[in-house]
């Protein structure tokens, strides 16, 4: 009885623990007030994310996370045919929870969570669009569809808790097996292995 009350108690110290990081984390973040072109989004060359770190944000058990994205001819890059076909990321959301979160640095969201990953394509001269989703800390990803450079984009990520699917851009639906409630925002990240290869920049409305 002793053993299971201490397991209980671990589990909600290191739930707490994991909020209280991610607060932290995401109050570096900069509000959209206080940036000028606030729905643009930037990656400088050489690094993997913005900083500070943009549109993030505490959700409680969402339904649905969206934006209307665009990319921009910055978004056109050549990282060598190793990692051609690594997804980046835009929008997304990842789940906190102590169930399953190892605390050795791992994200959340790369337990649990469910991303847009989005790529150039050279030969379609167009953005590659994909499911990029986490289940018990095993990564699912494929291309749903694709997008030319320039073109506003509605993009919808469905969290359905009572089917307990994913479904990611319209694609066909992703089981998950969490019983998770807190979850957050994730943004835009360049890779994959490479850092951007020159600046990035992505439009995000309405996230």
């Amino acid at each position: 009885m002793l053993h299971s009350n201490f397991s209980a108690n671990s589990k909600s110290f290191v739930a707490k623990a994991l909020l209280i990081s991610l607060s932290l984390f995401m109050s570096a973040c900069v509000p959209d007030f206080l940036v000028s072109d606030s729905d643009w989004v930037v990656i400088e060359a050489g690094e993997h994310e913005p900083s500070p770190a943009r549109k993030f944000g505490l959700l409680i058990s969402p339904s649905e996370v969206s934006a209307t994205v665009t990319f921009d001819s910055s978004c056109i890059y050549d990282v060598g045919a190793v990692d051609a076909d690594d997804w980046n990321k835009v929008i997304g959301v990842g789940f906190v929870g102590a169930k399953d979160q190892p605390l050795d640095g791992v994200a959340p969201h790369q337990v649990d969570g469910a991303r847009i990953g989005w790529r150039w394509n050279p030969q379609r001269q167009r953005i590659d669009l994909g499911a990029y989703v986490y289940v018990e800390g095993q990564r699912i990803d494929f291309k749903v569809a694709e997008v030319a450079i320039n073109t506003p984009t509605k993009m919808v990520i469905k969290i359905d808790y009572d089917r307990k699917v994913y479904q990611v851009l319209g694609g066909k639906t992703i089981p998950f097996t969490h019983n998770k409630s807190f979850a957050y925002n994730t943004g835009l990240y360049f890779g994959g292995t490479s850092v951007a290869p020159h600046r990035i920049r992505v439009k995000i409305q309405d996230y």
